[in-house]
């Protein structure tokens, strides 16, 4: 029992003193009697930041939304929703160091936080280590089994490290509960791709579609299911979208080139494929296709 505290409070310990190396110094445990309960003035401004922080984050202004939610965390130092929402913050900047410290600042505070526990897992899994990854996120579900974000954040994990029955189980109990969970419906399709089920992709990617119109990603794979099931026009239609929106994704730029070469489309494949080429130069298989085309 001696040795679990120890080791407890050698990990707090370590992720504040990693905040304060990493610019989060205003981070500390602080105990809920050490101020009087805050006034009806202070909780109006509390709420206003925490609007203003959410306002930012839609727009898609991180460091505006991270300043907002370093005020926040100032103004409620308890709180562990403030700390996992800056830190969730953080880490879309790439500041992963900086996100860690808060994941487990809101986790010393509530230990049971799925939300912090989610953002963690997913730092870890980013950096390889799934094995803690994967307990961390399935520590999330044992706490919350109805959170169709951790089943997904498992199923990626797993899929990453090749074990596609399960991730697809994962995205499937994800589903369940959420069945407008467009990031699992996507890898469903993918891996139902990979499986040569080109039709059943092809109904999932409808639905994610009409979900999301303007998802890259979705019009991407719906483009090579038609390619797949041989639909020419309804390929060509989908990558050409998909590449206009993921104008860096040498891939699509390599399946487009694909489809507009079986619609005798020679010039335009011609010209997909050595896009293709300039974005991924060292890719063969786009070389050689961009070498074909040019003959």
């Amino acid at each position: 029992m001696r040795r679990r505290a120890a080791m407890t409070a050698w990990v707090l310990t370590s992720a504040l003193a990693l905040a304060a190396n990493a610019g989060c110094g205003w981070l500390g445990l602080r105990s809920h009697d050490e101020k009087p309960p805050a006034t009806a003035q202070q909780l109006e401004r509390i709420q206003q930041i925490s609007e203003m922080a959410q306002a930012a984050v839609d727009r898609g202004d991180y460091e505006q939304a991270r300043l907002d939610l370093v005020n926040l965390v100032n103004a409620e130092p308890d709180s562990a929703e403030a700390l996992q929402r800056l830190g969730t913050v953080l880490r879309l900047q790439g500041r992963s160091a900086e996100a860690e410290a808060c994941f487990h600042a809101a986790l010393a505070r509530d230990h049971d936080y799925v939300e912090a526990m989610l953002g963690l897992g997913q730092i870890e899994a980013e950096r390889g280590d799934t094995a803690t990854a994967l307990k961390r996120f399935e520590l999330a579900i044992s706490i919350d089994p109805r959170r169709p974000r951790a089943h997904y954040l498992l199923g990626r994990v797993r899929e990453e490290i090749g074990q596609t029955d399960e991730a697809l189980a994962s995205y499937f109990r994800a589903l369940e509960f959420d069945s407008n969970n467009t990031e699992a419906i996507l890898r469903v399709a993918a891996i139902q791709l990979g499986r040569r089920q080109p039709e059943q992709a092809l109904s999932r990617l409808d639905q994610a579609v009409e979900l999301a119109p303007t998802n890259g990603e979705a019009l991407a794979l719906r483009g090579v299911a038609h390619w797949r099931l041989n639909h020419l026009s309804e390929a060509v239609a989908d990558l050409r979208d998909a590449a206009k929106r993921l104008p860096r994704r040498p891939d699509i730029y390599y399946e487009l080139a694909l489809v507009l070469e079986a619609a005798q489309k020679r010039s335009e494949a011609r010209t997909a494929a050595e896009h293709a080429l300039r974005l991924a130069p060292s890719d063969s298989a786009v070389r050689e296709l961009s070498a074909r085309l040019r003959r």
